[in-house]
């Protein structure tokens, strides 16, 4: 009778640790509370921008919150830097328009609790362009707004650590530091992202 009472808690002490391993493991994840991202990618513009303007390097930092496994809210820094095409008035090398900007990003989940994520984000944003000095009498330094929405994959490396490729399409409120002869919602910005962070 002892023997029979001691295999039935090891057998049960056994089942609650597959469980337990079940519910940690590489499956089940909890993406819930506060987190940060550090991103590095491209970005270029799309209608009469993209004449001129070849796509270059973009960067990201985010800092967020997850109040629950769906719903996400981040503010983050954005920047960007890009070459005018050589027949718009460039002549000396390296980046002809540097972008710095803020935004504010609400990000809606799919798939909770899996270690592989997918999400679609919309927010807005504010930017100021900054134009070399010399490049070209037709480029202005320039402050604008834009709304970026776009979709992304996550995946947990680890309960602390994520990855993600996060790609978004941002429609500019004005292009007034470019000669944009008919402002268009087609002249944006398209971005894409690989980025490294985690939970704190």
């Amino acid at each position: 009778m002892r023997m029979g009472l001691c295999l039935a808690l090891l057998s049960g002490g056994s089942a609650l640790a597959e469980d337990g391993l079940t519910m940690s493991g590489s499956q089940y994840v909890e993406w819930e509370g506060p987190y940060f991202l550090l991103g590095l990618g491209a970005e270029g513009y799309t209608g009469e921008l993209a004449s001129n303007l070849n796509p270059g390097l973009s960067y990201e930092a985010i800092i967020g919150y997850r109040p629950s496994e769906f719903l996400g809210v981040e503010v983050g820094y954005s920047g960007g830097a890009n070459d005018l095409d050589s027949g718009a008035g460039s002549e000396v090398g390296g980046p002809d328009i540097i972008r710095n900007g803020a935004q504010a990003a609400l990000t809606v989940g799919i798939l909770p609790n899996n270690r592989l994520q997918p999400y679609a984000l919309a927010g807005i944003g504010m930017e100021r362009y900054s134009v070399r000095n010399g490049v070209s009498v037709r480029y202005f330094d320039d402050t604008g707004g834009y709304v970026p929405v776009g979709l992304g994959l996550r995946y947990k490396l680890n309960q602390s650590l994520s990855a993600e490729a996060r790609a978004s399409y941002s429609a500019l409120f004005s292009q007034d530091f470019a000669p944009i002869t008919d402002e268009d919602v087609l002249d944006g910005r398209y971005q894409g992202l690989l980025q490294l962070g985690g939970t704190f």
